[in-house]
């Protein structure tokens, strides 16, 4: 299936058109110098492009303000463009902050869940020492709930999922501790 013609830019018209009429006149110039004035034929056509290059500058200069309104077309459509691009930059950039908050808070929990796991694997000790690391594990799971629910609400899908997952494993931890 043959691809649609791509309709042809503004300013690429524009800027054939002046190029077109340059190389007009760069020809009858170049014919110009070239122009044997000795006979009356030859002086006549001397004399008609002569003319016709005398026409040219006017013609040139609406070929040039015709590429500088499509410059301006293309300077509009340059900034149309960039608008909604300067308010996603700002979007990224706020979204980005508040990903390495969750990130910064979930490696946090990890650190301190790793720290507790550590503490329970060196065995479980006495009663108070059990309750104490009840409580630093429910604090655990209390922070990855907070954790999950902000990512969840903040649309960070990934962080909420690890962080529900932690909480899980806190939770699974408290229930081995109360079963010693």
């Amino acid at each position: 299936m043959a691809k649609p013609v791509k309709p042809v830019p503004e300013i690429v018209r524009a800027a054939d058109a002046l190029e077109t009429e340059m190389a007009r006149l760069e020809s009858i110039a170049r014919a110009a110098r070239k122009a044997r004035l000795d006979s009356e034929k030859n002086i006549a056509r001397a004399a008609g492009e002569l003319n016709e290059a005398v026409a040219m500058p006017a013609r040139l200069a609406e070929r040039l303000q015709a590429l500088g309104a499509a410059m301006a077309a293309m300077q509009e459509r340059q900034q149309a463009a960039l608008a909604p691009l300067t308010a996603f930059a700002a979007e990224l950039q706020q979204r980005m902050v508040r990903l390495g908050q969750h990130t910064e808070a979930f490696v946090a929990l990890g650190r301190t869940a790793g720290e507790a796991s550590a503490q329970l694997a060196s065995g479980p000790g006495d009663a108070a020492a059990r309750a104490a690391a009840e409580a630093r594990l429910q604090e655990i799971a209390d922070g990855a709930r907070a954790l999950f629910e902000a990512a969840r609400d903040d649309d960070f899908p990934e962080i909420a999922r690890e962080a529900d997952v932690l909480k899980q494993r806190m939770a699974a931890l408290r229930r081995r501790l109360g079963q010693h």
